[in-house]
């Protein structure tokens, strides 16, 4: 029994040394440090704030944006909004994020032929779905 817990302690030990604080707390751009605080969709955006916010829209509209709020990136990185409708990609817009909290959107043109489902993926670079917006254009 003694050898056991004597293996254990070793084994724990050993594990310990494996992650250093320095490690810990360096950020390697992955996808699991960002963080989608804010997103909605709406019909503006002025002086970084959303105008305008629902989830259904007219579709003489003209544009509509997809608002997001980003924290977590310790470097520059980029995000991606994916825009569908009716189930088809539209547009992949790429957006820089630079700093740890960023604010920043991407806007779809859209007329009175763009009725149906829309739906926006806020995506890393690394492909990994931070989260996802539905709206609806009549």
């Amino acid at each position: 029994m003694q050898k056991n817990v004597r293996l254990t302690l070793i084994i724990l030990f050993a594990l310990s040394l494996s992650v250093s604080p320095a490690a810990a707390d360096s950020y390697d751009g992955s996808a699991s440090s960002l963080k989608v605080e804010r997103a909605v969709m709406c019909k503006g955006v002025d002086q970084r704030v959303p105008l305008g916010i629902g989830n259904v829209f007219a579709g003489d509209a003209g544009k509509i944006y997809c608002f997001t709020k980003i924290t977590g990136a310790a470097q520059d990185t980029v995000v991606t909004h994916k825009w569908f409708l009716n189930g088809d990609l539209k547009s992949s817009v790429d957006l820089l994020v630079e700093s740890n909290s960023w604010r920043t959107w991407s806007f779809k043109q859209i007329g009175p032929a763009d009725v149906g489902d829309g739906m926006v993926e806020i995506v890393t670079k690394e492909g990994v779905v931070l989260t996802t917006i539905i709206f609806f254009i009549q």
